[in-house]
């Protein structure tokens, strides 16, 4: 059984609960942001239940998404729709989509970051 699989015959329990007709494109985002995260949670780790899912491989999709270059904002997206997602399947973790832009802007730094000998009138 496949992790996205379990997410779609529990939709009615774990997902939001709108008319077809109120169903907006931003919850076709939302959506898709959860099935990104349950897809690479399926490949990487091998999962097979959304009551599976744990702190970690929340970190890891972050991280992922972080290291895959996408912008801070598209990040903290991202978390936003897996903050609903928690709420409704109560799951036991802690997302917290600001530290996204955080954690972004510390990996920028790091990047752009002068090694030691590389700075003018540094030893030759």
């Amino acid at each position: 059984m496949n992790i996205t699989n379990d997410f779609h015959q529990q939709g009615r329990r774990v997902a939001p609960r709108k008319r077809k007709g109120e169903i907006t494109r931003y919850d076709r985002q939302r959506e898709q942001h959860i099935i990104g995260w349950l897809e690479f949670c399926g490949r990487k780790f091998r999962l097979e239940r959304i009551n599976q899912l744990r702190q970690d491989h929340y970190t890891a999709y972050m991280r992922h998404l972080s290291n895959k270059g996408l912008s801070a904002t598209t990040i903290y997206n991202h978390a936003l729709s897996l903050k609903k997602f928690r709420d409704r399947a109560h799951l036991n973790i802690k997302i917290n989509p600001s530290r996204a832009l955080k954690r972004r802007q510390e990996r920028l730094l790091q990047e752009n970051a002068p090694t030691p000998g590389s700075t003018p009138g540094g030893e030759a």
